[in-house]
Order: structure tokens, then C-alpha cells, then sequence
């Protein structure tokens, strides 16, 4: 495949025919340039990546996006390719950095902002979660609008438009992050639309009310509809313990989702755990500690009962009491555990396996309260 063109000539080439989406011949063209013998640049590297992200080989592109950034650090659209492939890619802790880098460029831009305000959540980073928040809040010209917004996005979905009401939703989302009606209204319009759309709209109002546990509950209800048990048990026992912190009785339905994951795996202690928390909840009677030392023995610690007892002492015993058997608890729950420990639901699974002011709580001497 030897050619008359230059090296340059070829670079171009294989450019225009990735920008066309012809991967395929944009890769030809590569193949031809590398014949002349001539050393690769980070356009090279950047055509490369387009192409195999084009073909659907998103790691091998982001391999190829890496060393072309790397020979030239100061490519801002090759920046904005590397935060949409990350979050492909699912990992939200680079997507945020690269979004910090280009934001620090253009702090104007706000659907940016907006989308690193949901990687900084997944990621527990609250400081940098509560400051964009605030920023993405501190500055709107359409508040006035709100609520004619909200009635020209339901007015699309009752006359059957929904590209126009995604649209709308997509557009405002970043001026009202924190408006639940806003929120409801575009899952809605997802739901219609396409069901991968309408999974990242539950996961973004997750992200966005991190403290409320219904939004959770509600992801993981829909994982379980899908049979993605491990997903929606590691947003159950997000969900479980965010409820914990508001009742010592949550609703029972909060350990359905564990109980169908326990029953599918075949954990005959976990599946009893969930058992006894219901009668708990039914009765809604409060375990002593000696009552709690048998459930926990019964149920091989299980790590809902855990949690639940955790809650209890804290509510019902002196605090000084409260932190003995609380880390006594802790620390047979590691022992008995510790084979299990890095097989852990919340550290491989589900959109929060990378946040650790919910990772460690079971292992660790903090509350509730303090897991935030």
C-alpha cells in the first residue's frame, strides 16, 4: 500500500476521513503514513483514538488519546473527547480531573460544570461537590422562569414530544440541579425514549440528592428489574444506611433488593439477616445488646444486621456504652469477615465503589453522622 503522498499529506487525509466516521479508512491512511518512515506526532495519536473509538474499542482509544496528550498537553477538544470517554468508561474520578483541567480554561462553561458536579458526588468528593453545587446555583438567569419551564416540559410530554422535552431537560438540568420536578419530568421523558437515557437520569438525581435514600432505592429497584443483582445490592445498602440515619425503622421494602440478591447467590445467612431486620421493622421494637448478640451470631454477622445494630446502640445506649460494643461488634465482624472484606459490595460495584465516606463504614469506629 505505498504511496506518493507525504507523510503530512496522509496525516490530513486520515483526519477528514475520521472526522466522515470513516474509521476504517482513516486507519488505512495511518498504516500508509507509518510506510514513510516518518516518526509519529500527536495528531497521529489523536486520529487513532478517534478511529477505535469509532469501532467501539474505547480503552484502546483511550490509550491512544493518553499518549497524544501526552506529546502535546495542550489540546483542549482532545481534553473534551477524554471526559466523555472516561465517563464511558465509567471512571468518574478521571473524567472529574480532565473536567477540572478544561474548566480552569473556560469556568463559563456550565454543562460541564454540571457534569463534574455528578462525578465529584460518585466519587465522595463533598467539598468539591458542595462548592460546584453552590457555583451552579449562585448564578441563574432563569430562575424567574422556573416554573413556565417546567410547564412547557410537561405541555411536550402531554403532546407526545419527547425530543423536545429531553432537549429542554438537557438544557436546564444545569441551571436547576437540585429541583426534584425538573428531575422527575426528564426521567420521565428518558423513560420514553431509551432505557440506557433513563438509567443515567435515576443515576443523576441519585448523584445530586446523595443524602436522600428513596433516589437510591429507587436505581436499585430498577437494577433489580434488570437482574443486575450485585448493582442493586450495592445501592440497596447505600440506600439502607442513609435511611438508618433518618429512622431506626425504615421501611422494610429498603432490604428487598438484598433479600432477592441473597436468595440469588444462595446466602442462607444473608437471606435470614434480611428475615429478622423485618420482623424488627414490623414490630418496631428495639434489640437489647444481648438481643443483638444473638441476631448478629444467628445471622454470621451479617452485614444488614450489622448496620441495623450499629443504629440501635447508638439511638438507645450511653454513648460511652454505645462506642464499647459498637467497635466490640466491629471487630469480630472483621475477623469473621475478613476473607469477604475485599470482596465488599460497595468497593467493585455499583456507581459508588470509588466513594469512600460510604466504603468504609462497618470497619471503621465512625457514625452515621460522620460518614459525610
Amino acid at each position: 500500500m505505498s504511496s506518493t503522498f507525504s507523510w503530512e499529506e496522509l496525516i490530513q487525509q486520515a483526519a477528514e476521513e475520521a472526522l466522515r466516521g470513516r474509521y476504517q479508512q482513516a486507519l488505512e491512511k495511518l498504516q500508509i503514513a507509518d510506510e514513510t518512515g516518518e516518526p509519529r506526532d500527536f495528531r497521529y495519536y489523536w486520529i487513532l483514538g478517534k478511529s477505535q473509538k469509532g469501532k467501539g474499542e474505547e480503552l484502546e482509544a483511550l490509550k491512544s488519546y493518553e499518549t497524544s496528550l501526552r506529546l502535546n498537553p495542550d489540546q483542549t477538544k482532545l481534553l473534551e473527547e477524554m471526559t466523555d470517554l472516561y465517563d464511558s468508561l465509567r471512571f468518574p474520578d478521571k473524567a472529574l480531573n480532565t473536567a477540572r483541567v478544561l474548566l480552569s480554561r473556560d469556568p463559563e462553561n456550565r454543562d460541564l460544570r454540571y457534569k463534574a458536579l455528578l462525578w465529584s458526588s460518585r466519587i465522595g468528593d463533598i467539598e468539591y461537590y458542595k462548592a460546584t453545587l453552590k457555583e451552579l446555583e449562585s448564578s441563574n438567569p432563569y430562575l424567574a422562569e422556573e416554573q413556565a419551564l417546567l410547564d412547557e416540559i410537561s405541555s411536550f410530554q402531554k403532546a407526545g414530544k419527547i425530543e423536545d422535552s429531553i432537549a429542554r431537560c438537557k438544557r436546564f438540568l444545569p441551571y436547576f440541579p437540585r429541583n426534584k420536578s425538573l428531575h422527575r419530568l426528564c426521567i420521565l421523558s428518558y423513560k420514553s425514549k431509551d432505557s440506557n437515557l433513563y438509567e443515567e437520569g435515576l443515576l443523576q438525581r441519585a448523584n445530586i440528592f446523595r443524602d436522600e435514600p428513596i433516589f437510591h432505592h429507587i436505581l436499585s429497584m430498577e437494577y433489580l428489574d434488570q437482574r443486575r443483582f450485585v448493582e442493586s445490592a450495592a445501592l440497596a445498602r447505600r440506600a439502607l444506611l442513609l435511611s438508618l440515619r433518618k429512622n431506626l425503622f425504615p421501611d422494610k421494602d429498603y432490604l428487598l433488593p438484598l433479600r432477592r440478591y441473597y436468595i440469588q447467590i444462595g446466602s442462607d445467612s444473608g437471606i435470614l439477616g434480611t428475615e429478622l431486620l423485618e420482623e424488627i421493622i414490623r414490630t418496631k421494637k428495639s434489640p437489647s445488646i444481648e438481643e443483638w448478640n444473638v441476631l448478629l451470631k444467628h445471622s454470621s454477622f451479617s452485614w444488614e444486621v450489622l448496620a441495623f445494630a450499629l443504629r440501635s446502640v447508638s439511638e438507645t445506649e450511653p454513648e460511652e456504652s454505645a462506642l464499647i460494643v459498637s467497635k466490640e461488634w466491629k471487630d469480630m465482624y472483621k475477623d469473621l469477615k475478613a476473607g469477604e472484606l475485599e470482596k465488599d459490595l460497595s468497593r467493585y460495584a455499583g456507581p459508588y465503589s470509588l466513594d469512600k465516606t460510604f466504603q468504609f463504614y462497618l470497619e471503621t469506629g465512625y457514625s452515621l453522622a460522620e460518614m459525610e
